[in-house]
């Protein structure tokens, strides 16, 4: 091998150490300043320099230690050589700088020029003070050198566009308000801050859950399979709504979206979750609120006229014959008008929902509801423990006032058959001598008692109690058997229930009268649960 060859060979395998050095550098001035090294001392260019495009020009970024110390300034980037070379991508040998117009030197002593492009970043070029300087091997060599550089530099912005897309990434999904997370392996592999909000676990305790421990239980097994069906399908839809159960044992209501990815490496969900709860409430307020205008409309189109019509048809009979038994029935028709009246405000303030709880004492509670109902000789049992439950204590005391009122007026046993509903309506109204006329049509003294329920408390007595047919129709507004009644009654009772999100129903109680009617049926049990 000859000399040359060897020199070259050398020169080949120290430049390939220099990209070594590059590789490990995190900045491109560094890069900038091993490229300019290397040239000088491996390749022996004496004066040399990379330029970096910015905004139109050619800016200096790293000279060698020869490079005179008045330097050279920024150069347009479409102008001269090197503006030629950074243009076309393309190298240049110049033996003689002084045939050349486009050369352009920096320093007029300089008589040959090397040009190297550095792909889209800028130029590289070495300069002699001696005419052909350099040849065909250093202008090959320059290229490798300059591969090694524009290769590095390019990773560098690759990275720095990756941290930057990463941190913009980031900063949107921790500022989401959506609680988004990744989910694998059976367990959450990610989470952002909303997601420790929303379940109020920590990001360290969500790490060792899994997405199942977090669903509401009974929501699991339709999940499972919604999910499973999307498996199978790729078309099946992803999103989803669920209830989640967070640290506190707080439900939440959520809309789900799920995607699949790869994460590390291995099949994992990408999940966005936003909280709904607010908004189903809103929704199911607003429904509540159009529930009650129709069931107003119907109290004023249809139950108010017809007690007008009586109370104007024996206005005019009286006129008309003077007999003073028509003013008897306009009054009875006024009034129950009035009736009608009271109870519709009842329900539409009774029937707001509630937006301030507290720990309420239900023994207390009860206790004040009894001694504002006229009880008569009815008595009432309040077991012990029934601890607190989270209300409204005005609207708790106006349900069971309601309920009270009801077992007591429906306590008769005579042959004057009113339906419960009737007793709740009749005695719902103002008219202290109505409710004084049903307690004592309530015959044999009644006993109300009040117990609790593992998520709730009862109300039940020991009257004639409610058919087993007309029990799924006592609450719906409107329903009533007696000729007077309004069918408001148990409706405001529902409406107050609904308001806290609770559930009632009527059952069969312990112990019934001591006189049944033809039915044979116990007492009726109010069961309210408050879970």
């Amino acid at each position: 091998m000859s000399e040359q060859l060897r020199e070259e060979k050398r020169k080949i395998e120290e430049l390939h150490e220099v990209a070594s050095e590059m590789e490990a550098c995190h900045s491109k001035e560094e890069v900038y300043r091993l490229g300019v090294d290397a040239a000088e001392g491996i390749l022996e260019f004496d004066i040399c320099g990379i330029d970096v495009e910015e905004d139109g020009y050619l800016v200096p970024k790293a000279t060698s230690s020869e490079m005179p110390n008045d330097g050279y300034d920024a150069l347009e980037a479409d102008k001269g050589l090197a503006g030629r070379t950074f243009l076309n991508r393309e190298s240049f040998v110049i033996p003689d700088v002084r045939t050349m117009e486009e050369a352009e030197p920096v320093q007029e002593q300089y008589r040959s020029i090397l040009s190297v492009p550095l792909g889209d970043y800028g130029v590289f070029q070495a300069g002699s003070r001696e005419a052909r300087a350099f040849d065909a091997d250093d202008l090959e060599l320059a290229e490798l050198l300059m591969s090694h550089v524009t290769e590095v530099i390019s990773r560098i912005d690759s990275q720095s566009a990756l941290r930057e897309s990463e941190e913009k990434y980031r900063t949107l999904v921790e500022g989401s308000h959506d609680a988004i997370f990744i989910h694998g392996d059976g367990r959450f592999q990610f989470v952002n801050d909303r997601c420790t909000e929303l379940t109020g676990y920590s990001r360290e305790e969500l790490v060792r859950m899994a997405v199942w421990d977090l669903v509401h239980e009974d929501d699991r097994e339709r999940v499972r399979q919604l999910l499973a069906d999307r498996e199978i399908d790729d078309d099946a839809r992803n999103h989803y709504q669920l209830r989640v159960r967070g640290k506190r044992d707080n439900v939440r209501y959520v809309e789900l979206s799920v995607q699949t990815i790869t994460y590390n490496g291995h099949l994992a969900y990408l999940g966005s979750a936003r909280d709904v709860t607010e908004r189903r409430e809103r929704k199911r307020k607003v429904e509540r609120q159009n529930k009650r205008l129709k069931e107003f409309a119907s109290v004023v189109s249809h139950d108010l006229r017809n007690p007008l019509n009586v109370a104007q048809g024996h206005l005019e009979l009286a006129s008309e014959t003077g007999e003073d038994h028509h003013f008897e029935k306009t009054g009875d028709a006024l009034g129950r008008m009035e009736s009608l009246i009271e109870d519709l405000l009842k329900l539409a303030r009774q029937g707001q929902d509630v937006d301030d709880t507290e720990q309420v004492d239900l023994e207390a509670v009860v206790r004040r509801a009894w001694s504002t109902v006229s009880t008569g000789d009815a008595s009432l049992e309040v077991d012990d423990g029934l601890g607190d439950v989270e209300a409204d204590g005005g609207r708790l005391q106006e349900l069971l006032e309601n309920l009270f009122r009801n077992a007591v007026e429906h306590g008769s046993t005579s042959p004057r058959s009113h339906t419960r509903e009737d007793a709740v309506e009749h005695g719902s109204t103002s008219s202290q001598s109505k409710t004084d006329d049903a307690v004592e049509h309530a015959g044999e003294s009644v006993t109300v008692r009040v117990g609790s329920l593992d998520h709730g408390f009862f109300v039940e007595d020991d009257g004639t109690g409610i058919p087993e047919d007309e029990r799924e129709k006592v609450f719906e507004h409107g329903h009533t058997t007696a000729e007077d009644g309004s069918g408001l009654g148990l409706s405001i009772v529902k409406s107050i229930v609904d308001a806290h999100e609770w559930d009632v129903g009527v059952t069969d109680s312990e112990s019934g009268s001591g006189v049944r009617d033809e039915s044979d049926r116990p007492g009726a049990r109010f069961e309210i649960s408050t879970a």
